[in-house]
């Protein structure tokens, strides 16, 4: 059964996560009536740029963090953490400037830099159980962040650039928050290191992001497909139509946050299986309520929110949608195979789901354009969800779940 303080979190949750959609669809609609679907293209890029130097940094950032803080304080975990996210970030903006995106090695470094540093906190306070502060940081950033973009736009010329400097702005703000909830929360953080904890963090962390990264290939490697073929402006209307179908995933992520919290805490029970079927049912007819909703918009009312050039954007949301039913329902299941540290099946679906992704944008993109990376998205969203909630009920009478 769910207990009560969980129903309140996962609430608390959704109700945050429902309006960090409102407020990121304001600022997608932002950049496309600031910016136009270049501007749109470049965004994504950089976005998606970031989220791979971010998935590295995680290794010591992000799911590590929160499965260890109880077990060894947050101290070692933290000095490890700061180390990593500095090299990495230098990596990875080094790695940009030799791609011939001089203009922004800078931002993408700094961006890149205080990412890490804040994924370190947001992961302390679900280690810790502290899903309120998690919840108040996850809706400050992207606030702060559409008002520094209002800012911007408003005192001066406006350009793409505006937007990663009130992102970076942004960042600062909620770190400095941060700190201060951190501190009332676990103390003030020493440097501290201990060889064996960082072992045992990289083989976590390695485990987890190395299937975060697939996953995240799974997601994304079908923009830069939609770069070299179509071009930027195709690029920044086909990220339009992803941004609004994963908006809908916020109540799946809300759930799977709570769970994942509470499966770290009491383990691999009975009474965590039977919360995890239900919950994941549960968001899966809410996710079908909100698809529906969205199609029955007309083409019109997206084109006077993001402009005439994203006149087709509904075609995009309903080819994507089936996929998005799919990840709904795994979420879920995903979470609590992470929470146990069993992370084997998470990296076998990931990499199916990359490899898939990967044939079906060299097929289909050419072929069938932006529709093409759609169908490609719905594909590898069912292989991938069919993976993780196959071998949930393959095992789920085990009371021992080995892999």
């Amino acid at each position: 059964m769910i207990s009560k303080e969980e129903r309140k979190d996962t609430m608390i949750t959704i109700f945050t996560k429902g309006f960090i959609v409102l407020v990121n669809f304001a600022i997608v609609v932002c950049i496309t009536q600031f910016w136009g679907a270049e501007g749109k293209g470049h965004q994504a890029l950089f976005i998606a740029n970031l989220g791979f130097i971010s998935i590295v940094a995680n290794v010591f950032t992000n799911s590590s963090i929160a499965y260890f803080v109880r077990k060894v304080g947050a101290s070692k975990l933290f000095s490890q953490a700061c180390i990593w996210t500095f090299i990495t970030s230098t990596c990875g903006a080094f790695i940009l400037y030799f791609t011939n995106n001089h203009n922004f090695l800078l931002l993408l470094f700094v961006s890149s830099l205080l990412t890490g540093y804040l994924t370190f906190h947001n992961a302390l306070y679900i280690g810790m159980q502290k899903i309120k502060y998690f919840n108040l940081l996850t809706l400050l950033q992207p606030l702060f962040l559409l008002l520094f973009m209002f800012f911007f736009y408003k005192i001066k010329q406006s350009n793409i650039c505006d937007y990663f400097y009130a992102h970076i702005l942004s960042l600062v703000l909620v770190i400095i928050i941060a700190q201060i909830l951190t501190r009332k929360t676990v103390g003030k953080i020493k440097i501290k290191f201990d060889i064996s904890v960082t072992k045992q963090s990289f083989n976590y962390g390695f485990q987890t992001e190395l299937s975060n990264f697939f996953h995240f290939l799974a997601l994304r490697l079908s923009y830069y497909f939609i770069l070299y073929y179509l071009g930027n402006v195709p690029l920044g209307i086909f990220s339009v139509g992803i941004s609004i179908s994963e908006s809908i995933w916020f109540i799946s992520r809300s759930i799977a946050v709570v769970q994942y919290s509470k499966i770290i805490k009491e383990g691999n029970t009975q009474n965590v299986r039977k919360g995890v079927i239900t919950t994941s049912l549960f968001s899966l007819v809410f996710t079908l309520l909100c698809i529906g909703i969205l199609l029955l918009l007309p083409n019109s009312v997206f084109s006077f929110v993001f402009t005439k050039e994203f006149y087709n954007l509904k075609q995009i949301v309903l080819l994507m949608s089936p996929g998005i039913l799919f990840i709904s329902f795994s979420t879920v299941y995903a979470h609590y195979f992470s929470a146990l540290g069993k992370l084997k099946i998470q990296v076998i679906k990931s990499i199916a789901g990359a490899i898939l992704t990967l044939v079906l944008c060299l097929i289909l993109i050419p072929l069938w354009k932006i529709n093409g990376a759609c169908i490609t998205s719905s594909l590898v969203h069912f292989v991938c969800s069919a993976i993780i909630v196959g071998y949930f009920f393959m095992l789920k009478n085990k009371e021992k779940i080995i892999l």
